[in-house]
């Protein structure tokens, strides 16, 4: 009797478990085909449940490899535009050095062609008076140059060949024909081509009507 009793009650218990884990065997294999479907992973979703340090801890993870990965390529493209700043500045320091280059070279022609023209105009005064004093009579020249002081006469006489300095010196006084010799400056042969070139622009533009 007993026996039927323990019997009796040990199905009662069976079928009470069974009609509590059946239901809820049916809500996991539900929730797992859910979860399936969703596109999550059953296992490791029942895994974050039981254990949530472990999702916060691969969270953390793959954080940190995200950072770590922007760093490096922020720090990539950093490196790129430092070389492209670099390349540029290059390129300018290059275009400021031509430039430079340019304008000294420019200055250069400026100053040969300002000291070409200078010693044209040189030139041109000296076959000017040159012309004038070789036009004259002697013993006029002479009463000019006297009225002079001894350097600027110097000069003067100096333009002119030295035929024409002896013809002039003739008439002038003898202390100031003397001190004249002592500066006089021997004729050099290439001058007498600007001599000529002033008594030839002379007569052309007495001749020109």
């Amino acid at each position: 009797m007993e026996e039927t009793k323990k019997t009796s009650f040990g199905m009662k218990l069976f079928k009470v478990l069974l009609a509590i884990l059946v239901p809820l065997l049916f809500v996991v294999l539900l929730a797992a085909l859910f979860l399936k479907l969703s596109g999550a992973d059953p296992i490791s979703e029942v895994k974050h449940l039981i254990f949530p340090e472990s999702r916060t801890s691969q969270q953390s993870d793959s954080s940190g490899t995200e950072e770590t990965a922007q760093l490096k390529q922020d720090l990539s493209n950093a490196q790129a535009q430092n070389k492209q700043l670099n390349r540029d500045n290059k390129k300018l320091t290059t275009q400021i050095n031509d430039l430079k280059d340019q304008l000294e070279q420019q200055k250069n022609d400026a100053d040969t062609s300002s000291n070409q023209m200078k010693s044209q105009s040189e030139t041109a005064t000296q076959a000017m008076y040159a012309q004038t004093y070789r036009s004259m009579d002697p013993a006029k020249a002479g009463a000019i140059l006297s009225k002079l002081s001894v350097k600027q006469a110097a000069k003067y006489i100096n333009y002119l060949d030295d035929k024409t300095k002896a013809a002039i010196l003739e008439t002038m006084d003898p202390e100031k024909a003397a001190e004249l010799t002592k500066l006089l400056e021997a004729k050099l042969p290439n001058t007498n081509t600007t001599e000529s070139a002033g008594t030839s622009a002379s007569t052309a533009t007495t001749s020109a009507p």
